[in-house]
């Protein structure tokens, strides 16, 4: 894959994303715990759209690192490597990480909805596929890993995209519309309402937005502005929230908000801590499911009688969630993406070479 710029703006709209999804998320754990919070659920309530805004950006790099690419199964292998070696290690240590709580460490399943892992629920999280957890809903062992599993199938589809043609973008968008409007037919069944959701319709947002820039052509202040208002406007209209309609609800406010940080790239000067947690994003996501518990449990332990404000004991949860990510990033993921992708590209030379000696063999 080609080497692209780093969009600081991308940056701090990843570190905002997850800290949104870190604070709907705690906003919870807090309420659960016992403790009363009045400006905490306020702004947390909001944090669900970012992992609408996760997806906007993964169409958006997508059609970015792979502009000018040729297409055919070696750019469709790279492509897949890479995307392997980012997502997979962290999130397999994880997923492996919580299955010996579950089985092994009192009191972790009744933390976790009495939580209980199948051998087949397991398989089907290290392997991407959608699949009912013990809570009656359709997710892997890490609950959030759901939305990699969209992720994946994104990848999977761009990179079978890439093996037949070179307008990659169009066909991507075509499938994954067509798939979307299967969404219509009765189908039942986790993978027809996996495969059929239109949310992936959000990672062809991006993939327009990546096609802009990648032409060289930029979003106008003037336009993300008036997408914004648009898009706010519209809001007051908005039906009420739903899977099949996700991608209007949340999407499309979603795109706006990432067509404006990308207008204002030259303009705005980010926050070096927002581009720091933007960098350990992914390790945010995965680990503050957790995180939260084990810090609200902490904090419980100091303050059992829940004498201190619930907003405090939030912004501590979130904190302390940011500290591990950031630890995480340094000390695991980005070690472990690394050493896969050195092997992932061993095996590929190794692949190469024996491909070339067949050849030779046989002429």
């Amino acid at each position: 894959m080609t080497g692209i710029r780093k969009y600081r703006s991308i940056q701090a709209l990843r570190a905002l994303a997850a800290l949104g999804v870190v604070a709907f998320h705690t906003d919870g754990i807090v309420a659960a715990h016992g403790w009363l919070a009045h400006v905490f659920p306020h702004v947390s309530r909001y944090g669900e759209i970012g992992v609408d805004v996760f997806f906007v950006i993964s169409g958006f790099v997508m059609a970015l690192v792979t502009h000018g690419v040729p297409p055919g199964p070696a750019s469709a292998r790279s492509f897949m490597f890479a995307r392997i070696a980012r997502v997979v290690p962290l999130y397999w240590i994880l997923t492996a990480l919580f299955i010996a709580f579950v089985a092994f460490v009192p009191g972790v399943p009744e933390a976790f909805d009495h939580a209980r892992v199948t051998a087949w629920h397991a398989l089907t999280s290290f392997l991407f596929l959608p699949s009912m957890s013990w809570t009656g809903i359709a997710a892997p062992v890490l609950g959030v890993g759901w939305t990699l599993n969209y992720e994946m199938w994104f990848y999977v589809v761009f990179a079978v995209a890439m093996c037949v043609t070179r307008r990659r973008l169009l066909a991507v968008g075509s499938f994954l519309l067509l798939t979307s409007a299967l969404h219509l037919l009765p189908g039942q069944g986790v993978a027809f309402a996996f495969y059929t959701n239109p949310l992936v319709l959000e990672f062809v947002f991006g993939c327009g937005v990546g096609a802009l820039y990648a032409s060289g052509r930029t979003v106008p202040v003037a336009a993300a502005a008036g997408l914004l208002l648009a898009v706010a406007a519209a809001g007051a209209f908005a039906p009420r929230l739903t899977d099949a309609n996700r991608f209007l609800v949340f999407g499309l406010p979603a795109l706006a908000v990432v067509a404006a940080g990308l207008s204002v790239e030259s303009k705005v000067r980010w926050s070096a801590w927002l581009e720091r947690i933007g960098d350990a994003s992914y390790s945010l996501y995965l680990t503050h499911l957790l995180s939260m518990p084990a810090v609200a449990g902490i904090v419980q332990l100091i303050d059992a009688r829940h004498r201190l404000p619930g907003d405090l004991v939030g912004a501590v949860v979130v904190v302390a969630s940011v500290a591990i990510a950031l630890a995480s990033y340094r000390w695991v993921e980005r070690p472990a993406s690394r050493a896969v992708g050195r092997w992932l590209s061993q095996v590929a030379a190794i692949n190469a070479k024996a491909r070339r000696d067949l050849r030779i063999d046989r002429s």
